[in-house]
């Protein structure tokens, strides 16, 4: 029995906290073959949760397996199926799994909407991530989701905050989006999209060939 196996089944039996820690590096470095069946199979049993350490054991393996549960999850709002998802698309890269996130968002309960922004946050960026965002920031009610979602659209949207020059423009938008009315938020997207749409056509204009 290898070290990191006993790594590995010392911080599978833990409980609470300590398990809501996660596993370690080390737990995985220097298993056997045969360790890592068992230990792809302890794994593959707290699914979804174990979804990237499953993907690091066993890539290919794992995509066939988050398939076949994200599968019977979806839909089941109390369930955190978009760990699988967000997993599938950065070990595959197939943009579907995204699309599934952005499908499944409404069926989420109130407290994991916000984990769900998150997950569409750290998979690519297109025309349909930045609609979902401005979707959670006009219609959804959860306030952390809001703000998630306005951090995402403003960083995917050119506006940074680490430039003193941008540091105030930044931040009011910031607010605007967070804002508990709606029409507020709603103003503050079409600006930001009317600056994306100038973005893009200097942008156009100047790589032009003269």
């Amino acid at each position: 029995m290898t070290a990191a196996f006993d790594t590995f089944m010392t911080q599978y039996r833990m409980t609470g906290s300590e398990k809501a820690d996660g596993y370690t590096r080390d737990a995985f470095d220097g298993l056997t073959e045969a360790e890592r069946e068992t230990v792809f199979k302890l794994l593959e049993s707290e699914l979804p949760y174990s979804a990237d350490w499953l993907f690091h054991l066993d890539p290919r393996r794992a995509q066939m397996v988050a398939q076949e549960v994200a599968e019977k999850l979806r839909g089941d709002g109390y369930s955190s199926v978009f760990l699988l998802q967000e997993c599938m698309v950065r070990y595959s890269g197939d943009i579907r799994y995204q699309e599934h996130m952005l499908e499944d968002y409404p069926s989420y309960i109130d407290r994991l909407r916000p984990l769900v922004v998150d997950a569409v946050g750290r998979t690519p960026v297109n025309h349909k991530s930045i609609a979902f965002f401005e979707r959670v920031v006009v219609s959804e009610t959860n306030l952390s989701a809001v703000k998630r979602a306005a951090l995402r659209l403003l960083r995917h949207s050119g506006f940074a905050r680490e430039i003193d020059d941008d540091k105030a423009d930044y931040a009011e938008l910031l607010e605007q989006l967070t804002d508990e009315g709606v029409i507020v938020r709603r103003n503050a997207i079409d600006r930001i999209k009317r600056e994306r749409s100038c973005s893009v056509a200097f942008k156009r204009i100047n790589d032009e060939p003269t």
